[in-house]
């Protein structure tokens, strides 16, 4: 069997063309394989191949065909089935009797048939399958088909259906079926199956005294195989309520004013790009303050994609009449490659209806975007860079086109009117030269950059970069280079985007670079300035910028001497010497040493003082990792400015430590300890002291930081911390648990500060899910000069995420905050908490919502002049049966002391009923508070539907405590 099976797929293969053709018979060891000759009606005599089997599977592709017996008629190229069988292509299911399949036409037909898709199952009694559609003859659907009904609340039985999987649904000769009764018919039924931003909706509001009532229905539609989008059409009234039954009962009153509004949303696309269409017409309003005017939104845009390459064109045209009344913007790019020139022609221009309104500038304009673009055509080599001899052209663009813009206001003739408008040529190129042997070791190298803007009205404006380079390299001991710079922008331009920075300058600089042994390197920059407009002072002779280095060759010394001397002025400067050491291995030490010497005492500009900048700066660093790492620096002044009266000359730097002795992370349960010293070896004082601990007793960490702030001696950061991973952690912030004298400083006078006293949860991952805190502030200078407490708080915060405690699932986020009695606040109070809470128990009962609470004390009478509770979407949901759910919800804010009688505590909740049938569901609810009642039908979970709201004056009065 399974040669013959082989045989079948190498005669198939050949005869599908294209079509991978496998067939599977492992299901049944006795299928088998026959070759049968038959006669056709017209006489012409065809081999058929017919295979038999349980549950044999023929892949066709990626499509499968299961049956238990299947003839391939290799002539005709069908494959036929005999009996039952399936046909699945991607997502798309086909069952039935005498299943035919024609790879030809791409086609297939069969009877009893059952068609299952992503979106909805069809059965009828035949079905003819094309590509993208398929037709069905007395068929039957229902969205409850399942749902598991046994009998389906409502369905569809149609002389004719039409099916496009992923689509729609279009049925012809239509009876709807209730609990599977006909019930009436209709011609003509279209069922959507696209996603959902491609299905019908529609939108339904009941209007009131102060809000129109709305109509929206939005259809989405096909255009053909390449374009398709959606219309909205909307109808807005002003009603008066109460003046009419019927207006009452279907858009909340009588029909004063009505508005109509369309939008068209279209796509569409071309074998090499794609475009939209919006149109949005939004109805002039009567507004209290006045008429509003209609409001069009236009966007018309395409684009052929950039990675086809050209030619490509891009459109858009747009006016939004909410950023800019009245104004039509059109932007328009065709790029052609063809001749050897790559040619860009573009177009942006706008057109303003109502001069008058003071919206005079399109969206697009501005920095280096014109107000007008009536032409441009932009053109360029269509290979570059370009060889010409020693010349190579690495750009070239010649730009010809028309503008209109603000007027430059730095041109005088051009400011004379507020826009101007003018042709204008730009030409430029990037021309490079080189580099050219000149002879051993010698070579020159040029590049300029030029841009030339001529205007309509005669005037220009240049941005010319010109850069030579001559170059000698002496083998490989060094080099010697000379660099002529020309950098100009000059003329005047009437147009305010094309505007550029003007400047002129020329140097000629030099460099020099000698390495005469590997332990030497020697480096040298100068020149001269010839002429620089923005910096007057820098013309002349350039600084003289010397560096040495020494032992660069080796990886545990470095010496480096820099100097630069201002041949303008005279000044030698300063010659900076730098000096590392290194050490590598398990012990690192480090030594860097730098010096600076001032050459030439000068005097300050502003002071006429002398200056002298010499120093000498120290950094010592060593350690071994894991062990301890250790940093000292500091720096001497020799001349440094005079001090102020009573204090000491600044000659040192502070003398800083910085040393820690094991590892501060926890995780590797090695103890650490972190100190940092600094001292004022001026004034022979403490300047700055931290020590930081970290160590481990069984399962709890501790950690402890204080930080002095000098030289009062007072506590500017304090923390202690103990952390059982996985259980609770406490912690303490503002103690003096390090007394100054213990570092050798006095005692400070008593000083206000703040203190922290927290407990929480301790994750080992994550953030903690509750955490309890008391802070206050500790003021000496209350009780009489005591001291004592203010600003005294208890906080807590719990956040717990779809916690499972036995047959309940609950969510909690609450926060309070309690204000504390201390030496000013004379009671304790609650003054604000907030609890956002969710529980399901047993999946049957549900509660969830917001509850907040704000309170207010006053010094003056001592007491809580204000307590207000606020509920917002609380609901208690209850499910007595699977598809039956009743609620109440209870949005209020209530005064709790009875201070402000529209807070009054008055319990009139709104009461929700939701019966859920899978395939349909119908929502009711009744405002307690306005008497209203609203009633939706609608599909299990959307939020829009079929919605009827009114009012019945059925009331619950509200209740004083």
């Amino acid at each position: 069997m399974r040669a013959l099976a082989l045989l079948l797929l190498a005669l198939c293969a050949g005869w599908a063309g294209a079509a991978r053709i496998v067939i599977d018979a492992a299901h049944d060891p006795e299928s088998r394989l026959e070759i049968r000759s038959v006669t056709l009606p017209g006489g012409e005599a065809v081999q058929v191949y017919v295979l038999t089997g349980r549950g044999l599977t023929v892949r066709i592709d990626d499509d499968v065909l299961v049956a238990d017996h299947v003839e391939f008629d290799l002539t005709r190229r069908i494959v036929r089935v005999v009996g039952r069988g399936s046909f699945t292509r991607g997502a798309e299911t086909i069952e039935g009797d005498d299943l035919v399949i024609d790879l030809g036409r791409e086609s297939l037909e069969g009877s009893d048939v059952l068609i299952v898709t992503p979106e909805i199952d069809v059965s009828g009694d035949s079905a003819s399958r094309v590509p993208g559609m398929i037709a069905i003859a007395l068929g039957e659907f229902s969205p409850c088909g399942r749902c598991g009904q046994e009998v389906e609340d409502y369905g569809f039985r149609a002389e004719r259906i039409e099916l496009y999987p992923g689509d729609r649904l279009v049925a012809h000769g239509v009876t709807v079926l209730i609990r599977e009764r006909p019930a009436f018919a209709v011609p003509l039924l279209v069922l959507p199956l696209g996603p959902e931003d491609r299905r019908p909706r529609l939108l339904y509001e009941t209007g009131t005294a102060t809000s129109r009532a709305r109509i929206e229905l939005t259809w989405p539609y096909v255009a053909g195989p390449d374009a398709r989008g959606s219309v909205t059409l909307r109808y807005h009234a002003d009603v008066e309520p109460g003046a009419s039954r019927l207006g009452d009962a279907l858009l909340g009153g009588a029909v004063r004013r009505s508005y109509f509004g369309v939008r068209l949303d279209h796509a569409f696309y071309t074998e090499r790009g794609a475009g939209d269409l919006v149109v949005d017409l939004t109805p002039g309003y009567v507004e209290p303050d006045g008429w509003r005017p209609p409001r069009w939104t236009v966007t018309f845009s395409y684009a052929d994609d950039p990675l086809l390459g050209p030619p490509t064109n891009e459109v858009l045209l747009q006016r939004d009449d909410e950023e800019r009344p009245f104004l039509w913007e059109a932007t328009l790019r065709s790029r052609r490659v063809g001749s050897g020139v790559d040619a860009l022609f573009s177009s942006q221009v706008f057109v303003d209806l109502e001069p008058a309104d003071e919206v005079d500038r399109p969206s697009y304009a501005g920095g280096r975007t014109p107000l007008l673009t009536p032409a441009r055509l932009e053109l360029r080599p269509e290979v570059a860079p370009l060889e010409l001899g020693a010349l190579t052209v690495d750009d070239l663009l010649l730009d010809l086109g028309v503008f209109e813009d603000r007027s430059n206001p730095t041109n005088r003739s051009a400011a004379l009117t507020p826009t101007v408008g003018t042709g204008r040529a730009l030409e430029s190129h990037a021309l490079s030269l080189g580099p050219l042997d000149l002879w051993s070791g010698a070579s020159l190298s040029a590049r300029t950059d030029f841009s030339g803007y001529y205007y309509g009205t005669g005037e220009r404006q240049v941005d010319w970069l010109t850069r030579a380079t001559a170059e000698q390299s002496f083998g490989g001991v060094g080099s010697l280079s000379l660099t002529f710079t020309r950098d100009v922008t000059e003329g005047e331009t009437p147009f305010s985007f094309d505007t550029l920075a003007y400047r002129a300058r020329t140097d000629l600089l030099a460099a020099l670079l000698l390495d005469p042994a590997p332990w030497l390197r020697f480096q040298q920059r100068g020149g001269y300035v010839f002429l620089d407009d923005r910096n007057p002072d820098s013309e002349g002779w350039a600084p003289l910028e010397t560096t040495v280095t020494l032992l660069g060759n080796v990886d545990w010394v470095t010496l480096t001497a820099r100097n630069a001397y201002d041949l303008q002025d005279g000044d030698p400067g300063v010659i900076d010497l730098d000096l590392a050491l290194r050490s590598r291995g398990t012990f690192r030490a480090g030594l860097e040493v730098s010096h600076v010497e001032d050459l030439k005492v000068t005097e300050d500009r502003i002071t006429g003082l002398p200056t002298d900048d010499s120093e000498t700066s120290v950094r010592l660093t060593a350690g071994v990792p894991g062990a301890f790492d250790l940093e000292v620096r500091t720096a001497y002044r020799y001349a440094p400015p005079p001090p102020e009266p009573g204090e000491p000359p600044d000659h040192f730097d502070d003398l800083s430590l910085s040393l820690t002795i094991g590892t501060l992370g926890q995780d590797d349960g090695v103890p650490g300890l972190s100190l940092d010293y600094a001292r004022d070896l001026d004034r022979g004082e403490l300047s700055a002291f931290g020590v930081e601990l970290t160590g481990r007793v069984g399962p709890v960490n501790l950690y402890a930081l204080e930080r002095l702030s000098l030289p009062a001696g007072r506590v500017a950061q304090s923390r202690l911390r103990a952390e059982w991973r996985g259980a609770v952690a406490a912690e303490a912030r503002g103690l003096e648990w390090l007394p100054p004298g213990a570092v050798g400083l006095p005692t400070p006078d008593p000083y206000s500060r703040d203190l922290e006293f927290a407990v929480e949860d301790a994750p080992t991952a994550g953030a903690p899910t509750w955490r309890a805190a008391f802070s206050t502030r500790f003021d000496p200078a209350l009780e009489g000069g005591a001291g004592g407490y203010r600003g005294s708080t208890l906080t807590a915060r719990a956040l717990l995420d779809s916690r499972v405690i036995g047959p309940a699932r609950l969510s909690v986020d609450g926060f309070a905050e309690v204000s504390w009695r201390d030496s000013l606040q004379p009671v304790t109070y609650l003054r604000r908490a907030n609890l956002q809470f969710g529980v399901d128990l047993y999946e049957r009962v549900g509660l969830q919502g917001t509850v907040g609470y704000a309170a207010s004390f006053s010094q003056s009478t001592q007491e809580v002049t204000s307590a207000q509770l606020t509920l917002t979407d609380v609901a208690l949901v209850v499910r007595p049966l699977d598809e039956l759910y009743l609620g109440v919800v209870v949005d209020d804010v209530w005064d709790l002391t009875g201070n402000d009688p529209s807070r009054s505590f008055a319990l009139q909740p709104e009461f929700t009923v939701v019966w859920n049938r899978c395939c349909w569901a119908l929502y009711g609810s009744w405002d307690s508070a306005t008497g209203q009642v609203s009633i939706t039908l609608t599909t299990p979970g959307a939020d829009q539907g079929l919605q009827q709201v009114f009012g019945t004056g059925l009331l619950l009065p509200g209740s004083e405590p």
